[in-house]
């Protein structure tokens, strides 16, 4: 493995438990309001870290960012709906499913559009088919979950 894929696979990871530990903690903040609410403040709240890491990294003000056009200015708009969909359904999920359950339900989703994308080529990147071998990793996941979703007595 070559040393930008160990560097992604690492990145991959951490963005992992990074997604199990904001659902867990969105489950928690939820259980005193609802969802909806602990998503959006938990956005606002990144929102606001993420400007003092600008501020950090950029003390003069001095950065460049790509001119701003209209299909930029709606990626942005989409990725930060996709955000609230993401903390207000996992807050939701976390606290109704088990997280052991609501982690690979998650990544289920994730994998079913990832193939997708591989296979139309949305990322810029070569297309890769969608293949027997590559529906049959879902199948597997798919038993996984079932196996993990807790059982009522």
């Amino acid at each position: 493995m070559n040393q930008f894929a160990l560097m992604g696979t690492l990145s991959a990871l951490a963005v992992g438990i990074f997604v199990g530990v904001q659902g867990i903690f969105a489950a928690r903040m939820s259980m005193a309001d609802n969802a909806i609410s602990t998503g959006l403040v938990i956005l606002i709240a990144g929102g606001l870290l993420g400007a003092f890491f600008l501020t950090l990294l950029y003390p003069t003000g001095n950065f460049t960012v790509a001119p701003l056009d209209m299909s930029r200015i709606g990626l942005s708009l989409i990725g930060g709906l996709a955000g609230v969909v993401i903390v207000t359904g996992s807050a939701y999920a976390f606290g109704h499913v088990s997280p052991a359950a609501a982690v690979p339900l998650i990544i289920f989703g994730q994998m079913a559009l990832a193939l997708l994308a591989d296979n139309f080529g949305w990322t810029g990147q070569e297309p890769q088919p969608i293949d027997m071998r590559r529906i049959g990793g879902l199948v597997m996941l798919a038993g996984a979950i079932w196996l993990l979703l807790p059982k009522n007595n």
